[in-house]
């Protein structure tokens, strides 16, 4: 399952001085673990774990907030005591004025995260022994089975053919393109009827969406049954494996950024291709930059008359960041300076952009610099952006990052954010679609859970800034994903 963008660690998981990693306690442990805190006697919704610590919600108004003050602790999984002893709080952070999020450190004892994690194990296998798939095969709704059974018939009878003529090929004509030439051919004969049946999956998982264990079921069938047949194609893997702990990497950017027939077989190539391809989501990403360098070639044009002559940009949560790159290759030479901050949790994107946008550069004869700051999507979310001594942003994006951040956190970022931008800048956040046709593909096929928002949905997370900061929703040209633009005056 995929990790929540807000918990992870990314660059702060690789601090010089070692800190039991904090974990989430839904990542860590099943549902069917539940969990129980009690603090002197008293439940508490548990947050977070780690070895020598625990933290929890408690209401706004609670008086829990004394930092120093020693406490009994319990622990219960699965219904038995696995933790008894003492704790000190350590801190008390208010959550947005909602809730306060309480720290306790242990001083006696330590928390085996490795055997709860093992006994949790244990406890899901005893259960799937002892119920097997019925009891949650009943709670799958009979529309959604059927939908299943075309989608899971029309893909392995394509790849049953597609293994036989790959193997035809592959004798007649050495090398891939044969293959890929089948993969093509394929696709070309399949892909509305392929579109047609993934519209009506997702009008068919609607019905799930309301029902926890039903929606929970419904996903365990999904990933047992149909799944397996798309973990051919590169895309279907990295998504479902999340190698990173979530699905959209900047590998995956990179698939769709080049659109390629990629795969070791013809059936992966051809899955790969639709997705990368066809897919809205998939054809968006595209989109979406183009949109993005379109806005940052107008937004140095705007800049260009004033006495400073540096335009400074931010890119937040860049991945491969290859709306650098292409800007740099459709601008060629500018006078002036432009100064980009890229920001990412992972060192390998921040490396892959930089080699990018820097060759670009170099082979331009273009004036820019590159910074990169290594910080994660939780420092991001929790701390803001380290930003302020750069001076005031003339443009700030970020295409992916409030897919997965819940509106809360993202009208805080958003402000944040504005608060950064020089006046006249401008700010860029985008996100997918809502309503649409096309969420089960991601969220049910492979365990990628975004979330789309509506036109109006994009607009209320400007409701915490000024009066006077003009604000706009756009869709990308192919419509798949929203962006809120905010200009600062």
């Amino acid at each position: 399952m995929a990790k929540s963008y807000e918990v992870l660690m990314g660059a702060a998981g690789r601090s010089v001085f070692f800190r039991p990693e904090r974990q989430r306690v839904r990542e860590l442990l099943s549902r069917d673990a539940r969990p129980q805190l009690l603090v002197d006697g008293v439940h508490f919704p548990l947050f977070d774990i780690s070895m020598n610590g625990v933290s929890f919600l408690a209401d706004a108004d609670s008086e829990m907030r004394k930092v120093g003050e020693e406490i009994g602790l319990t622990l219960v999984l699965h219904d038995e005591v696995v933790y008894q002893g003492r704790a000190r709080v350590a801190r008390a952070e208010t959550e947005f004025g909602q809730s306060i999020r309480i720290g306790l450190g242990l001083t006696t004892g330590f928390l085996d995260l490795p055997e709860f994690r093992r006994r949790d194990d244990q406890k899901q296998l005893e259960k799937d022994l002892l119920e097997g798939p019925e009891v949650r095969f009943r709670l799958v709704p009979e529309r959604y089975k059927v939908e299943m059974a075309k989608i899971t018939h029309f893909l392995k009878f394509y790849k049953k053919s597609l293994d036989y003529h790959e193997s035809r090929y592959r004798l007649d004509r050495p090398g891939d393109s044969g293959v890929t030439a089948l993969a093509e051919q394929t696709l070309e004969a399949i892909r509305d009827r392929w579109w047609e049946m993934q519209v009506s999956a997702s009008r068919a998982a609607l019905e799930v969406l309301e029902n926890r264990d039903v929606l929970r079921a419904t996903k365990e069938f999904t990933e047992t049954v149909v799944t397996p047949l798309v973990l051919e194609s590169p895309l279907g893997r990295r998504a479902y494996t999340k190698p990173y702990g979530y699905p959209g990497d900047f590998q995956t950017m990179l698939y769709y950024y080049d659109n390629q027939f990629e795969g070791d077989t013809a059936f992966g190539k051809l899955i790969h291709k639709f997705f990368v391809n066809d897919y809205p989501l998939g054809a968006g990403v595209r989109s979406r930059m183009d949109l993005i360098v379109h806005l940052m070639e107008a937004e140095h044009a705007r800049t260009q008359s004033r006495d400073s002559n540096v335009f400074r940009v931010v890119n937040l949560a860049c991945g491969p960041a290859r709306e650098i790159s292409q800007f740099i290759e459709r601008i060629g030479r500018w006078s002036g300076g432009i100064s980009w901050t890229l920001i990412d949790q992972e060192e390998e994107a921040l490396s892959i952009a930089y080699q990018e946008s820097r060759s670009k550069l170099a082979v331009l004869e273009s004036r820019g610099r590159l910074s990169l700051l290594n910080l994660s999507f939780g420092q991001m979310l929790s701390d803001g952006l380290p930003l302020r001594e750069s001076g005031p942003q003339d443009f700030i994006f970020s295409t992916g990052l409030f897919d997965y951040v819940s509106a809360v956190k993202a009208k805080s970022l958003v402000s944040h954010l504005f608060d950064l931008l020089a006046p006249g800048g401008l700010l860029a956040v985008g996100n997918a679609v809502a309503p649409n046709d096309v969420f089960w593909a991601t969220e049910f096929l492979v365990d990628w859970t975004l979330l789309f928002r509506t036109r109006t949905e994009m607009a209320d997370l400007a409701t915490l800034l000024p009066e006077n900061a003009e604000v706009s929703v756009v869709a990308e040209p192919l419509g798949a994903y929203h962006f809120l633009l905010i200009r600062k005056h």
